[in-house]
C-alpha cells in the first residue's frame, strides 16, 4: 500500500510541476519572445550596417569626381590639393574631413578652412585667408593680418606694398605675444584711420607706423614724420589733413609735423623742410 501511495504522490508532483511550467510559460513567455525578437532584430541591424558600410566603401558611386574651392586669393587650388593629398577616385565615406582641414591649414595664407562632403561624389572647400595689412620686423620680415597676427614670413613672390610697423621686436613678441599683438592692432587701427583720411584728401602714402612706447609716429613715403603721440588718432589725423592743405596752399613742405602736445592737444608744430618747388628741383635761379 505504501508503494502505491508513493506512486500516486509522484504523479501528483509531476502534474504540479507541469502545471507550474505551463503557468510560467503563460506569464513570462511574451516577455521572453520580445527579448528574443529584439536580439534578432539587433543582430540583423548590425549585420546590415556592416554590409552597407562595406558596400559604401567599395561602390564606384562614391568615388570622388570633383573638388570645388571658394575664398581663394593667395593660396592656390593645386597647393591645397597637394597638401591634403586629395585626388580623384578616393571614396567619400573614407575621407577624414578633420584631417583634410588640418593639413590645408598648414598653408601660410589659410586662416580657416571648412571641408564638406557633397554626396555622392563631390567635396567643397570653403577657405578664409589672412588679409595682409602691414609688415613687421621680427628678426625677419613678417606679414601682419587684420588681427595683428604675424602669420607668415615675407617671400619674394608675395608682391606686397604695405606699411611697416616698427617698435615691436622679436624678443618682445616671444616674451609676451598677446601684448605684442595688441600693439600691432593699435598700429593697424591708426593705419586704417590714415587710409580713411587718404581716400578723402589724397595725402601721401603711408610708409611706416612707428610704435614708441604708447606714442605713435607715422612716416609718409616722402620721409615726412607725423608725430601723433598717444590717443585721439582720428581727431589728430583730421587736423593733419588741414595742416597739409594749408602748407600746400603756401607752397611749403614739412619735414616733421607735431600733433603730440600733451599740454595743449589742439596745438600743431611744424618743422619746414623746403618749398615744394625746391623739393621738386624747379626753383628759380
Amino acid at each position: 500500500m505504501a508503494f502505491g501511495r508513493n506512486k500516486n504522490r509522484r504523479r501528483q508532483d509531476a502534474a504540479q510541476r507541469n502545471e507550474a511550467v505551463k503557468g510560467a510559460v503563460r506569464s513570462k513567455g511574451p516577455g521572453v519572445m520580445k527579448v528574443l525578437a529584439l536580439t534578432l532584430a539587433t543582430g540583423l541591424l548590425v549585420w546590415g550596417g556592416v554590409e552597407l558600410r562595406r558596400w559604401a566603401l567599395q561602390s564606384p558611386r562614391f568615388e570622388l569626381a570633383a573638388v570645388s574651392f571658394s575664398g581663394l586669393q593667395r593660396a592656390s587650388r593645386v597647393e591645397l590639393l597637394r597638401l591634403a593629398a586629395l585626388t580623384k577616385g578616393q571614396n567619400l565615406w573614407a575621407l577624414d574631413v578633420g584631417a583634410l582641414e588640418r593639413t590645408m591649414l598648414q598653408h601660410p595664407w589659410v586662416k580657416k578652412v571648412e571641408v564638406t562632403r557633397r554626396f555622392p561624389n563631390r567635396v567643397s572647400v570653403a577657405v578664409t585667408e589672412h588679409v595682409p595689412e602691414a609688415l613687421a620686423v621680427l628678426g625677419e620680415l613678417y606679414v601682419l593680418d587684420e588681427e595683428g597676427e604675424p602669420f607668415k614670413r615675407v617671400t619674394p613672390g608675395d608682391g606686397l606694398d604695405l606699411p611697416l610697423v616698427t617698435g615691436v621686436d622679436r624678443e618682445g613678441y616671444v616674451a609676451d605675444p598677446e601684448q605684442a599683438r595688441q600693439r600691432f592692432q593699435a598700429a593697424l587701427e591708426v593705419a586704417r584711420a590714415y587710409t580713411k583720411e587718404a581716400v578723402a584728401g589724397k595725402p601721401e602714402r603711408l610708409s611706416e607706423v612707428r610704435m614708441e612706447g604708447r606714442d605713435v609716429t607715422l612716416v609718409a613715403a616722402s620721409g615726412q614724420e607725423v608725430r601723433l603721440g598717444e590717443g585721439d588718432s582720428e581727431v589728430k589725423l583730421q587736423r593733419l589733413a588741414r595742416v597739409r592743405r594749408e602748407l600746400g596752399a603756401r607752397g611749403l613742405a614739412a619735414e616733421i609735423i607735431h600733433l603730440d602736445n600733451r599740454a595743449r592737444p589742439g596745438w600743431v608744430a611744424v618743422k619746414i623742410s623746403s618749398p615744394v618747388s625746391e623739393r621738386n628741383g624747379s626753383a628759380k635761379q
